[in-house]
């Protein structure tokens, strides 16, 4: 596409400089090269908007990480309520140690859970919003990886992209 545009361009010229003479053709050039310079400001002020919409989309996916966190953390003290209604010899140890991530692992100590729907509910939403969360960790690493690359990029103008 840009080819073609040479191409006219050239030909414009050809019949300017032939028309008018060189007059003419520097007008032609000073009009490409103002052409040129608004295409690149436009480029950089696009850059600089990419650039802002990923630090608000960092911002927004650290929100829903925390919103996520704190779900899993609310079912976490659910299963912990259930656990220490089945185990109550064992309550002060649940408390202690429970976490989100570690919710599977007591399937394992005490395998007649197994057996109560509720739990397995809990602990397949639990293990959702977990992963959840690391989907978001990852998009915003992402995110961030897209804006160390903006702002080292040579042909962008440092002074018009923010850095946060």
């Amino acid at each position: 596409m840009v080819f073609v545009a040479v191409l006219i361009f050239f030909a414009v010229l050809e019949q300017v400089v032939s028309a008018q003479g060189f007059f003419g053709a520097s007008i032609a050039l000073e009009v490409l090269m103002g052409i040129t310079a608004l295409c690149g400001i436009f480029t950089q002020f696009n850059a600089r908007l990419e650039q802002v919409q990923d630090f608000e989309q960092i911002k927004e996916a650290k929100g829903v990480e925390d919103i996520l966190k704190e779900k899993a953390e609310v079912l976490t003290a659910e299963f912990v309520k259930h656990l220490a209604q089945a185990y109550p010899e064992h309550e002060k140890g649940i408390f202690e140690k429970i976490g989100p991530e570690k919710v599977a692992v007591y399937f394992a100590k005490y395998p007649e859970l197994k057996a109560s729907e509720v739990l397995l509910n809990l602990v397949d939403r639990i293990n959702g919003l977990q992963s959840s969360v690391y989907n978001q960790r990852i998009t915003v690493e992402n995110l961030l990886a897209k804006t160390r690359t903006r702002l080292r990029d040579p042909w962008y103008f440092r002074f018009i992209i923010p850095k946060e």
